[in-house]
């Protein structure tokens, strides 16, 4: 099935594009990478080594189900990316050579979908505005149709909505070390979502996320929670957690080396967690 763009869209990005400048050029390469999985895995890490267990994993599930359904539309409805001998493009996608639905789109409406109540009112406009630059970027970028990211911003917020509802169905998730391995159906649900993801998207990210999952079921298998920090104690935590993940990335070529990518959503889930708590036997367990 192959959706091509409309006159409208067309004519869309060739009037978004009348407006470059270097100036803007530099700002939407920048304000792009919002929409990048990589910079929200490495957020929901900061969570996870705070003690905030939940938020970090509901976090991580959103951008599983937003990069599931990005990888498998893709290919279904075969829209080809803009072409460079007809647009400005800015950048090489590397992911895929099909645009609808843009996953810079989905992504970021997905983590906005999913935070939206969590928001208060200048926060909540803040975040529109900040998704609406993102959006805009990848048709200026010329990396994406007007449809693109209307479709990945919509799919992406029902997205966000549902996880943010089921979210709220298992509020003690992180008080009870059972409780993640009793919920079959959110299990069965991330096990598919990561089958379609190894299907469709980059192994990379998918072995990342394999990665994270699998670390944090044996965290709480092993009957694990995190220590709450604070002060200089969590900004330490953090700082050497990271510069583990950076060692990772250094000695190894995550977009080659699929062992160092899984090793890195270990990492944040299991191993740097579980040192942690060894470590420091005395510290006074709070559960988020």
């Amino acid at each position: 099935m192959m959706f091509d763009p409309l006159p409208i869209e067309i004519a869309f990005s060739h009037f978004v594009q009348t407006f470059s400048t270097e100036s803007f050029d530099a700002f939407f390469l920048a304000i792009t990478f919002l929409g990048n999985p990589l910079i929200w895995i490495g957020i929901s890490a900061f969570l996870f080594w705070k003690g905030d267990e939940k938020k970090s994993f509901f976090l991580t599930t959103t951008l599983l189900f937003a990069a599931a359904f990005v990888g498998l539309m893709k290919p279904a409805l075969g829209r080809l990316r803009p072409l460079a001998n007809e647009f400005r493009v800015l950048t090489n996608p590397t992911d895929s050579i099909y645009s609808m639905p843009s996953g810079h789109a989905t992504i970021m409406t997905g983590i906005f979908g999913y935070y939206y109540e969590k928001f208060k009112k200048n926060a909540k406009i803040l975040g529109i505005i900040i998704v609406l630059l993102v959006l805009f970027s990848r048709i200026y970028l010329g990396v994406h149709f007007l449809g693109d990211v209307l479709i990945g911003g919509l799919f992406g917020f029902l997205i966000g909505r549902l996880i943010h509802i089921f979210e709220k169905n298992f509020p003690k998730i992180e008080k009870n070390s059972k409780k993640v391995l009793e919920e079959v159906g959110l299990i069965s649900a991330i096990i598919i979502a990561l089958f379609i993801s190894f299907a469709f998207q980059p192994l990379a990210l998918t072995i990342g996320l394999l990665g994270y999952f699998a670390g944090i079921f044996t965290f709480k298998l092993l009957k694990m929670d995190s220590t709450r920090l604070t002060g200089k104690k969590l900004w330490l935590k953090e700082a050497i957690g990271f510069a583990g993940l950076g060692l990772i990335y250094i000695l190894f070529d995550p977009n080659v080396d699929l062992v160092a990518m899984f090793t890195a959503g270990l990492w944040i889930t299991l191993i740097y967690p579980l040192l942690f708590e060894k470590i420091n036997p005395k510290q006074k367990h709070l559960i988020s």
